[in-house]
């Protein structure tokens, strides 16, 4: 009977037979039900000892990651380093994601009125804003007076008022500089550009 179930463990190992564990957070005041593997590798990395010790927010237990995957579906788990998650607190809701540095819960450590919103998903076009900062991870530069920093997984941020960066943008690349000629884009004063994943996310106030 040992050796049965041995054999059993072999071909199905124990990780096979997890599973999903539902979990709720909050997007934008409305709450949503949520699945990942207990054992998912990366949802333990990206977890504080803080958040897996006290758990989540009340009635929001996800691991914060799980919800920065649902927000950002199109990226892996190294392309989405880049971004933090947007906590309202007068609403007790997570308001989006933006970029920057992250605090033990995953949400903006400086927490701004800045939310990041896809606006392309040409490769092309993200290929021509990361051209801009063709640099090893972690660098910075300025080029025509916008600030460029490459971050973990492959992505590039560009900085600066509005009209230079898209700027900037246009002179490397013309359907570049169309795809983020958007309203908010265009009201905005300030702005950063993210290039990761093939696509290109507009971050502005």
């Amino acid at each position: 009977m040992i050796r049965i179930l041995a054999f059993f463990l072999f071909l199905f190992p124990v990780s096979a037979f997890a599973e999903a564990q539902s979990c709720t957070t909050s997007v934008e005041g409305q709450q949503i039900n949520l699945f990942y593997e207990p054992d998912d590798e990366q949802v333990g990395a990206n977890q504080s000892r803080r958040e897996a010790w006290l758990g989540g927010w009340g009635k929001l237990d996800c691991p914060s990651y799980v919800t920065l995957r649902y927000l950002t579906p199109d990226l892996t788990d190294d392309q989405r380093q880049t971004f933090c998650l947007q906590w309202d607190n007068a609403a007790n809701t997570y308001a989006g994601y933006a970029e920057g540095a992250r605090d033990a819960y995953l949400r903006c450590r400086a927490p701004r009125r800045t939310f990041c919103e896809r606006v392309n998903t040409s490769v092309q076009t993200s290929m021509a804003v990361a051209g801009l900062a063709d640099a090893p991870e972690g660098s910075e530069g300025v080029v025509n007076g916008v600030q460029t920093v490459t971050r973990p997984g492959g992505a590039v941020v560009l900085s600066g008022a509005g009209a230079a960066v898209q700027q900037t943008i246009a002179g490397a690349s013309t359907t570049a500089g169309a795809a983020l000629a958007t309203p908010i884009g265009l009201a905005a004063a300030a702005v950063s550009v993210v290039a990761v994943g093939g696509a290109v996310y507009l971050c502005s106030e």
